[in-house]
C-alpha cells in the first residue's frame, strides 16, 4: 500500500496489539455499519449498474450495494483478526481492478471504502488510537485505489 515503512511500522503494532479486539468491536456493529454503506450507495449511485440490472432484470443492483460493503467489512475483519495488512493490500488491488473492468470508477470505490469508514467510526466506540489507526488504515486503501486507478487509465 501506499504507506510510508513508519507508518506501516506503526499500523503493524497495532494490529499485533489490537487487531483482533477492533475486528470482533466493528462485527458487532457489521449489520449497522453495512446498512448505512448499503443506503447511502444506492441513493448516491442510483443510475449505478442500471444497464446490468436491466440485462438481468431484477435485483442485481441492490444485491451488488448490499453484498460489496459486506465483502469490504469481511476483508478488514481478516485483516485485522490475522494482523495482516499485505492481504488486504492484495485483495484490495484485485477487487479494484475487477470492479474497474465492469464500469465501476476510482470515485465510486473510494466513496464507499470512505463511508464504510464513517459508519465503523459513528457505530462503535473506540479509542482514539484505535480511530486513528482505522483512518490510516483506510487512507491506505483509499492509497491503493487511486494507485490502481491511476495505472490502468495509463
Amino acid at each position: 500500500m501506499a504507506l510510508e515503512s513508519a507508518v506501516m511500522r506503526s499500523l503493524t503494532t497495532w494490529l499485533s496489539s489490537r487487531g483482533p479486539e477492533v475486528a470482533q468491536a466493528l462485527d458487532q456493529r457489521r449489520e449497522a455499519i453495512c446498512t448505512a454503506v448499503t443506503n447511502r450507495l444506492k441513493s448516491t449511485f442510483s443510475g449505478l449498474l442500471a444497464d446490468v440490472e436491466a440485462r438481468y432484470g431484477g435485483q442485481y443492483q441492490q444485491m451488488t450495494f448490499s453484498r460489496t460493503p459486506q465483502r469490504l467489512h469481511r476483508l478488514l475483519l481478516v485483516a485485522l483478526a490475522l494482523q495482516a495488512p499485505s492481504v488486504l493490500q492484495r485483495e484490495i488491488e484485485w477487487s479494484v481492478r475487477l470492479l474497474l473492468r465492469h464500469g465501476i470508477t476510482q470515485h465510486h470505490i473510494q466513496s464507499m471504502v470512505r463511508w464504510y469508514f464513517e459508519a465503523a467510526q459513528r457505530e462503535v466506540a473506540l479509542d482514539d488510537q484505535d480511530r486513528d489507526h482505522l483512518a490510516a488504515l483506510e487512507e491506505a486503501i483509499l492509497a491503493t485505489v487511486y494507485a490502481i486507478g491511476d495505472e490502468t487509465s495509463s
